[in-house]
């Protein structure tokens, strides 16, 4: 089972003190609730954090994931053009995707969540 969300803030802040960082409480709650209870994505999310700004601010905004952004400007062009080309061109995107080590679940899940959020 998945851990809970105070379970990923405790992962966060063990993880912070081993690397000798400063991690705000607001910041490590963002990371939890943002990673959807997935350890190795709030993980990643904080590492991501870091090397955007250290040390962190309370008030810093936590970024999604590239993938995430690339499935969501997927999802994107779904909505403007509902085309055969536009079909061709999405699975070459699916396809680098699976390139890149993301499972296929995850990115049906995640591009489902994008056009769900646009629907009328």
């Amino acid at each position: 089972p998945a851990p809970d969300k105070k379970e990923v803030i405790d992962v966060l802040n063990m993880v912070a003190k081993r690397e000798k960082l400063n991690l705000p409480e607001k910041l490590g709650k963002e990371i939890a609730e943002s990673s959807d209870r997935n350890l190795r994505r709030a993980i990643l999310t904080l590492e991501a954090t870091r090397v955007q700004q250290y040390p962190f601010s309370p008030e810093q905004k936590v970024n999604a994931a590239d993938w995430e952004v690339y499935i969501k400007g997927i999802a994107d062009s779904i909505i403007k053009d509902q085309s055969p080309l536009r079909l061709l061109n999405v699975r070459a995107s699916l396809y680098e995707l699976l390139g890149n080590c993301i499972p296929p679940d995850v990115i049906m899940k995640t591009l489902v969540k994008n056009l769900l959020t646009r629907l009328d």
